[in-house]
C-alpha cells in the first residue's frame, strides 16, 4: 500500500505567509503610498499656481471688456504687498502664497510698496504692463498691450524671460 500524500493547501508547515512578509509588504506599500503623495502635493502646487495664473489674464481681459462696452476707463490693480489685484469695485482676488510678484506698468517697474494699476481704455487700447508671477521651478508672465489691450500668457521656468 501506498502512504497518502499530505495536501500543501490544507496543513503542513509550508502553507500562508509569515508575519515577517506580511510586515515587509506593509513597509513597501507604505512607502509607495507616501511618494505618491508627495507627488500629488507636488502637482496640485503646479496647478494651483497656473490657475492663479488664467485667473489673473481672465480678469485683465474682463477689465478690456468693460472698458469697450462702458466707454470708460477700467483699471486693475494689484497689490504686490497684500498680494491680490482687484478689477475696479470687485472683489479683491488673491495671488498665490509664496509666489513672487512683479509688475512693470507704463514703463515703470513698481516695487513692492507701491500698487500699480493697468488701465484700459474705451478705444481698446491700455496703459500696458507685465506680472510676472514666480514660484520655484515656475514663473508665467501676463502681458498687456499697449495699443490693443490684447493679454497675452508665457509660461516657463523660474528664470525664463519675462514676456
Amino acid at each position: 500500500m501506498k502512504k497518502p500524500q499530505q495536501d500543501v493547501i490544507s496543513g503542513g508547515r509550508d502553507a500562508g505567509f509569515s508575519l515577517l512578509e506580511i510586515m515587509i509588504a506593509l513597509v513597501i506599500l507604505a512607502l509607495a503610498v507616501g511618494i505618491m503623495g508627495v507627488g500629488f502635493a507636488r502637482s496640485s502646487a503646479g496647478y494651483r499656481f497656473d490657475a492663479a495664473a488664467q485667473d489673473l489674464a481672465l480678469s485683465l481681459r474682463e477689465a478690456n471688456a468693460r472698458a469697450l462696452r462702458s466707454g470708460r476707463e477700467i483699471a486693475v490693480v494689484i497689490d504686490v504687498d497684500g498680494r491680490h489685484y482687484q478689477l475696479q469695485q470687485d472683489q479683491p482676488v488673491a495671488l498665490p502664497d509664496g509666489a513672487g510678484v512683479r509688475v512693470v506698468s507704463g514703463g515703470q517697474v513698481m516695487n513692492a510698496t507701491r500698487r500699480p494699476a493697468i488701465i484700459f481704455y474705451p478705444n481698446g487700447g491700455s496703459s500696458g504692463g507685465t506680472i510676472t508671477l514666480t514660484e520655484q521651478d515656475r514663473s508665467a508672465a501676463v502681458s498687456v498691450d499697449w495699443l490693443t489691450g490684447a493679454v497675452g500668457i508665457t509660461s516657463g521656468g523660474a528664470d525664463a524671460p519675462a514676456a
